[in-house]
Order: C-alpha cells, then sequence, then structure tokens
C-alpha cells in the first residue's frame, strides 16, 4: 500500500464497474479485483434500483471497510435537471479524486448500456481525472442465456431499445431480433404493439425473485420495472 505522502502525488481513478444483472457469479474477475482494490465505492441509487449494484457487490467482495458514497439520481427525464444532478455527483467524486483515493463506480448490467456514470466520467474528464470502464454482463445476454435462446444468428441484427420511447412503434419494425429494457412500466402498452411477433421476457434477471416467459401469452402484465423483452419475427 503507498503511504499518505503517496497518495497526495497524484489523482484518484474513477473506475465504472460493470456488476452485471443479478446474479453475484457474472460479475467478471476484472470487476471482482477493482471492487477489492478501490477504496471508495460509488453506489447509485434510484426510486426503482434502490442499492441493488451494492447487494450484487457485497456479495462477491468485503465492503465493510470501504468508504461508501450513495448517490441519489432523481426519477426525471427533465434535461436541465440531470445536468444539474450529474455536476453535483461529479463534484462529491472529484474530492475523494483529489486526494489520491480510487472509485468504483457500481452499476447494473454493463457500464456502456444506458449507465449514467458516462455523463458523469465526461464531466470528471474534463477536470483532468483519469476514468476507465470495466464492461459485464449485460441484462439481455442474461435473459436471453436463461429462456435458453440465441439472441440472433446469421446475419440477424440486434436492436436495443428502451421501454420508454415514443418511436417504439417504428423500431419494432426493424429486422431481426429486438430487446426492449426495463419494459415493466410500459408492458400493457409494448404488448399491444407486438402482434404477429414472437415475445419472451424476464423479469429480475439472475435475482431470486426471477421469472421467465417463453411466449408471449405467459407474460404477465403486472411485471416489475427490470423486465426484459425479447422480440422476434
Amino acid at each position: 500500500m503507498e503511504d499518505n505522502h503517496a497518495k497526495e502525488a497524484h489523482k484518484g481513478i474513477l473506475y465504472g464497474v460493470s456488476v452485471g444483472p443479478g446474479d453475484p457469479e457474472l460479475l467478471t474477475c476484472k470487476a471482482i479485483r477493482l471492487i477489492q482494490e478501490c477504496e471508495v465505492i460509488a453506489v447509485p441509487r434510484t426510486r426503482g434500483e434502490n442499492r441493488l449494484a451494492y447487494s450484487i457487490a457485497s456479495n462477491v467482495a468485503d465492503l465493510k471497510q470501504k468508504k461508501i458514497l450513495d448517490l441519489d439520481f432523481p426519477m426525471t427525464r427533465e434535461e436541465a435537471e440531470l445536468k444539474k444532478c450529474h455536476r453535483a455527483l461529479a463534484d462529491v467524486l472529484e474530492q475523494y479524486l483529489h486526494t489520491g483515493l480510487d472509485i468504483a463506480f457500481l452499476s447494473l448490467g454493463d457500464i456502456t448500456i444506458y449507465s449514467t456514470f458516462g455523463y458523469v466520467a465526461q464531466l470528471v474528464e474534463a477536470e483532468g481525472f483519469q476514468t476507465e470502464y470495466c464492461p459485464g454482463v449485460t441484462s439481455f445476454c442474461a435473459s436471453a442465456a436463461a429462456l435458453k435462446q440465441p439472441l440472433v444468428q446469421g446475419r440477424e441484427p440486434l436492436t436495443i431499445i428502451p421501454g420508454n420511447i415514443p418511436e417504439l412503434p417504428q423500431m419494432l419494425r426493424q429486422p431481426g431480433t429486438k430487446v426492449i429494457l426495463k419494459s415493466g412500466k410500459n408492458l400493457t402498452k409494448i404488448l399491444a404493439q407486438t402482434e404477429g411477433k414472437q415475445v419472451s421476457g424476464v423479469e429480475n434477471c439472475g435475482l431470486s425473485e426471477q421469472k421467465m416467459w417463453k411466449t408471449k401469452e405467459e407474460i404477465s402484465e403486472q411485471a416489475g420495472y427490470f423486465t426484459t423483452l425479447l422480440v422476434k419475427e
């Protein structure tokens, strides 16, 4: 371990660490190493996710001696409010990075898929700090594996869609497989737009409360926020 004087001589690194969709065994060796090595663990919290990323990571790493930063995210799409939040979060992280402490910013699934980390990392980089991305298993890859279904084969394209976009009808007309993420809140509306298509889904993939549906008719319209749908022609 470096002494305090050495710590003060350099800035810390902000690591975006993917923790996968829910099953702790899906964390990569690199993710576990970074979580164990970083002195500070940044834990994103929203109304839907709570501290799920922390819960997953705590199954494979001892976090008792870590400095835990709970980062609260507003459940809003208002751009000005989101920018304000991202700036505030970057300011908090930079306080620790200035002292030479490395931070593991935990993210569900993969850090590059609809993660807040990307916005915050850009702000931190602009202030002269180093950032690194640690990839992980996505919810849709884990869901396809749980369903024992290939996502795509041959020359089939793959389209990834957030469940709350108004352009969903047009996106569903794309060829190949469509993945619809976090579709629980809009599930009834989404299913109504999949007439004539093969639809399967997984709720809370990798968690103890996981549910799977291999056909559209089986899918519960009361499914929760973390529901992933696979739509095929």
